[in-house]
Parts: structure tokens; sequence; C-alpha cells
């Protein structure tokens, strides 16, 4: 014989080892969820708190802190509702609530944000009663970093409630709970000195975040020149780690994401909220070395779109956008003038 049965005896021990480990198991599930519960919550984030209260009162911060942690717990701070949300990455984050007025306008977009983390603050959003009659939603074609575990931890319980809603369950759903992503790690909120603090000024390692959450950081107050940014722009395309380098020379989702981006438009439709897919162009010299390799190609997004009757401004490639070099401060980053101008051409904003 190849191989022998296994015993009743021996089952029986296997059986049992293996619930050796079930009080471990049950354990981690318990500091999980106990994380995620407000009065533990508040343990670790009162500087977060901090921080979101000053922006609910009106004024504009200088910080350190992540933005993913920060913005969950700005939104719980918040009595109104908005009536346009910014979703996305850094590339957003300019979008201003003075371009919409009367409007209210949450720029909810983060530093690295990709469709896991829009479609994790958005749950927050429904969760709270907080429904916007517009979203502008920031795509890229790969939709979420490769090989994405998590999302941050103050959105870990909303995304996972999304997917609920969805009926979806990708294999990061699954061991999220297991690996506590409820919990900060971050030390800098355990710090002496607070990471943020009322300022309008910039300093190199800090972003200013203003009451709307839109934000600038060194980056678009540089005033570097189109031939400097274009040699950093060259520069930075042979720099790229793995993930950013798959980030931006793919054009297609994994099977899952598209899934959950297709549950999110029905999802907003049957809700009446309007999706407003909003595509930020590259610079040029970058533009021409991704897409050669495959990258920042819109087809199936625009098929997508189409589809659901989802309006779609900008476009990666510069030339379609009637983007030139004088418009970014590096390789993906825009000036908000041309945020502004899509907005204008869209009729989304006067």
């Amino acid at each position: 014989m190849l191989f022998e049965p296994m015993r009743s005896p021996d089952v029986t021990r296997f059986l049992l080892r293996i619930a050796c480990f079930a009080p471990l198991v049950g354990l981690v599930l318990l500091v999980n969820w106990v994380c995620a519960e407000p009065p533990v919550r508040r343990l670790f984030t009162g500087t977060l708190d901090a921080a979101a209260e000053a922006l609910v009162a009106g004024k504009t911060i200088r910080s350190q802190i992540d933005m993913a942690d920060l913005k969950p717990i700005w939104i719980e701070h918040l009595q109104t509702s908005p009536d346009v949300v910014v979703l996305g990455s850094s590339r957003m984050l300019q979008i201003r609530q003075d371009w919409f007025q009367p409007r209210i306008l949450w720029n909810l977009a983060m530093p690295a944000g990709d469709f896991a983390d829009a479609a994790a603050i958005f749950q927050q959003c429904l969760e709270t009663g907080k429904h916007p009659g517009l979203v502008l939603l920031e795509l890229n074609p790969t939709l979420t970093f490769d090989e994405k575990s998590h999302v941050a931890p103050a959105l870990a319980p909303h995304f996972r409630r999304a997917l609920l809603h969805y009926g979806i369950f990708p294999p990061v759903f699954f061991p999220g709970p297991l690996t506590l992503d409820t919990l900060r790690w971050d030390p800098r909120l355990f710090a002496r000195q607070r990471p943020w603090g009322v300022s309008d000024t910039l300093e190199p390692a800090a972003y200013r975040l203003h009451p709307d959450g839109s934000a600038e950081w060194m980056g678009t107050e540089s005033g570097a020149t189109p031939d400097a940014v274009e040699q950093a722009a060259k520069s930075a395309m042979h720099r790229l780690d793995p993930e950013h380098r798959r980030w931006r020379t793919s054009s297609q989702p994994g099977w899952f994401d598209r899934r959950i981006l297709l549950a999110f438009l029905d999802d907003l439709r049957a809700r009446g909220i309007r999706v407003v897919a909003v595509l930020v162009p590259v610079h040029p010299a970058a533009f021409d070395f991704y897409n050669r390799q495959g990258g920042y190609n819109d087809t199936w997004i625009r098929r997508v779109m189409a589809g659901r009757g989802v309006m779609v401004i900008g476009s990666y490639s510069p030339a379609v956008a009637g983007a030139t070099r004088d418009d970014f401060f590096d390789d993906v980053h825009v000036h908000r003038e041309l945020l502004h101008r899509f907005l204008r051409e869209g009729k989304i904003v006067d």
C-alpha cells in the first residue's frame, strides 16, 4: 500500500491537537473585536480625536498622522452630511470645497489610497448616515495594490461589512480578524510630542490638511520648473519597488476587485447616488514609459462606466486629457488647476 489509513486513536490525537489552538484563535478574534469598540479605540486614538475636532472647528492643521487613520475619525466627528464626496489617492487631495459652493464637499482621498480604501471609507459614510448626492471616484486600472492584505485599521471593519453587503468574499476577507487588522501600530500616536498642530505652514515630513479634507504637501508647493519635474519623473520610473511597478505597468484588475467595483457602482445607483469616474493623467514622459509596458490603459474602465451610465472625466493619457508637462509637479501628480478644469468641463462645477 502506498499509505496506511489513519487509525482511530491517531485521528483522536490529531483532533485534540487542533483543538488546543482553538482558545488562541478565539483570543485573537476577541482582541480584534475589542480594539474596534469605541471605548478601547479611544485609548489608542486620543491624538486622532483631538486633530479631528480641530478640523471640525474649521481649523487647518499640519500633520504627520497617516490620513487613513485620521479621516475615518474625522468622519465620526462630523455632524453634517456632505453633498459631494471625493474618493481616491493623493492625486485627488487638492480638490477643494470652495470650487463647489454652496455644496458641502468632503475630500476623503488619502495618500496611496486604492479602490479598497475608497469602498471602505464610503461604507463608513453610509453606516453613519452621511449620504452624499455625488461621488467623485478616482480609479487606477488595477484598482488595488498587488497582494494588498488589508486596509487601514480604522477602515478594516467597514471594508468587511461592505464585502458582506455585496456578498463577495475575496481571500483578504478571511485572515483580517486573525491578523489584528483593527489594531493601530503607529508609534507616532503615542509619542510625547504631538504629530499634528493647528498651523497653515508646511514642513518636509508633514502635510497641511484643511477642514474640507483637501491637503497640500511639499510637492504641491515646490515650484519646480517643468525641466526639473521631467528629470525627476524619468528618474522615478526606474526606482519603483515591485508593487508600484505592477500598479503602473498593468491595466487589468483582479477578478475579485472588478466584482467589488461593479457591486459598489450598482449599490450607489440603487441608493440614487451619482458617480463620476475621474482619470488623472500621468506626466507625458512617464505615460509613454508605462503605457509601452501595458500600464494606464483605460479601455475596460470606460466600457464598464458606459454600461452603467457613469460619466468619465479626464484621461491617463496627457494628450487625450489636454495636459502638458507644465501641468505636473511630479510623475503622477497634477497641479490643482488641471483638476479644476476637468470638473468645469464635466459641468461638475461652474
